[in-house]
């Protein structure tokens, strides 16, 4: 078959997509840049539910592809179907697991459904992409999340956090380096929980990898410590770039939204990354109007961010997803307070 893979949302999205890719040329299949869609069979769309506009994306994109190649299988897999989405204009639904059982449905050509219960450990049987040369490599090494913050719908997606095997990250950077990848980043759903010891875990890759550079994906702050520092400083290759998920920095909007952490454990985390690497760079997420967030509240963050100066900011306003804690709480904003709390941000810390 000649297939088409479209993929909406995080690095983990397009590590999976690139590894459904390989996955699929090894069953023989011919994997087609978007560019020469008009010569498909099918169409793999790989959708996300991070938000509201994520999961209307990702729905739009089906609907369009539906018309855009009536003759085409579609199929959809990713976060949206996994959290019980239906996705009437799809042949074919998967999830965020079983990506073997989705390629058997798709060989099939026939209306299937293959969503399964989330394994109960990392599914190390989606292979890694094989990079271009002197193109960038996502290494998967970690699924799911325990954070369960009050905003968030990704553990209904991607369920409990799980780890991969050290050793086959390692050998993975390895075959990645040893296949001309210009960098290697290690990525996940939420990658500061890996276990055993995510500075062990990346120091080995430095070294496995070496002297390809290597770094992290989005990192929750309480990570970025002392212990990640002593471990990663002495490894010429690991480059220094950060980018840390703190959504806020008022201690009752943290509190509120269910981050374990508060504002004094995010200065210690600038402080200690700019202590251990002189020319490190350091962005950041922000959420703004976050259900019960005050006027007060969001001044806190703004000011405590021009007090941080981080280098970049990805800055979104909340997004009320149905079923979660946060949709049901009182103080909701309307969407021109969020907008224009977003825009007060943007002006100080442009893209």
């Amino acid at each position: 078959m000649r297939i088409v893979i479209a993929t909406l949302g995080c690095r983990t999205n397009q590590a999976e997509s690139a590894g459904m890719a390989e996955l699929l040329r090894r069953r023989g299949h011919e994997v087609l840049p978007p560019s020469e869609a008009e010569r498909c069979d099918a169409v793999i769309v790989n959708t996300c539910t991070v938000t509201a506009t994520a999961d209307k994306k990702s729905r739009n994109a089906v609907r369009r592809l539906r018309r855009q190649y009536p003759d085409a299988l579609i199929a959809v897999c990713g976060c949206l179907p996994q959290t019980g989405e239906v996705i009437p204009d799809a042949d074919i639904v998967g999830g965020t697991a079983n990506r073997a059982g989705f390629a058997e449905a798709l060989e099939k050509r026939l209306p299937a459904r293959v969503l399964t219960p989330l394994p109960s450990g990392f599914e190390d049987s989606l292979p890694d992409a094989r990079p271009l040369r002197r193109s960038r490599a996502y290494i998967r090494i970690q699924d799911g999340c325990d954070n369960r913050c009050a905003y968030c719908k990704v553990p209904q997606a991607r369920g409990a956090a799980r780890s991969r095997a050290a050793e086959s990250v390692v050998r993975a950077a390895k075959e990645a380096a040893e296949n001309g990848a210009a960098e290697i980043v290690l990525t996940g759903i939420e990658i500061a929980s890996y276990l055993p010891s995510l500075p062990e875990l990346t120091a080995a890759v430095c070294r496995a990898a070496a002297p390809v550079p290597v770094r992290l994906s989005s990192l929750d702050p309480r990570r970025a410590d002392a212990e990640l520092a002593q471990a990663l400083t002495s490894e010429k290759n690991f480059r220094p770039a950060f980018h840390l998920s703190l959504q806020s920095c008022c201690d009752a909007v943290l509190a509120a939204m269910g981050r374990r952490y508060a504002a004094a454990d995010i200065f210690a985390a600038f402080a200690c990354l700019r202590e251990a690497w002189r020319g490190v760079t350091i962005a950041a997420d922000i959420i703004v109007g976050f259900p019960g967030e005050t006027d007060g509240d969001f001044l806190q963050t703004l000011q405590t961010l021009q007090t941080l100066k981080p280098d970049g900011l990805h800055i979104f306003p909340y997004s009320r997803r149905p079923g979660t804690p946060a949709a049901s709480m009182p103080g909701q904003h309307t969407r021109a307070v969020k907008a224009d709390r977003a825009r007060r941000l943007r002006e100080i810390f442009p893209k």
